[in-house]
């Protein structure tokens, strides 16, 4: 299934919209869409405010995958910084004579 495309100004106009409205059902109704992508809508205006929605929650993906990946590379060197401590005690302790 193909994923629908929405225009920066086609979720202005419902979230606002839906402000005004009592039925949020009935407008989702009239424009074509779920009821929950309304509310979705509703839900990053709140967030990131009613500038560009999909250019603030790509900026926040992006912030959130590159924050793992630095925790993830963190870890690797921490690890790697154990084994340089463990592998150098045990150059001085060798058993075979």
């Amino acid at each position: 299934m193909k994923k629908k495309f929405y225009s920066k100004e086609f979720k202005d106009r419902a979230v606002q919209q839906s402000y005004q409205r009592d039925n949020i059902k009935e407008l989702a109704d009239e424009l074509g869409i779920s009821p929950e992508r309304i509310y979705k809508w509703r839900t990053d205006y709140r967030c990131f405010g009613s500038s560009s929605i999909t250019e603030k929650a790509q900026e926040h993906l992006e912030i959130k995958k590159l924050k793992k990946a630095l925790k993830e590379k963190e870890l690797e060197l921490e690890i790697l910084k154990k084994a340089v401590h463990i592998f150098s005690r045990s150059d001085g302790n060798s058993t075979n004579s």
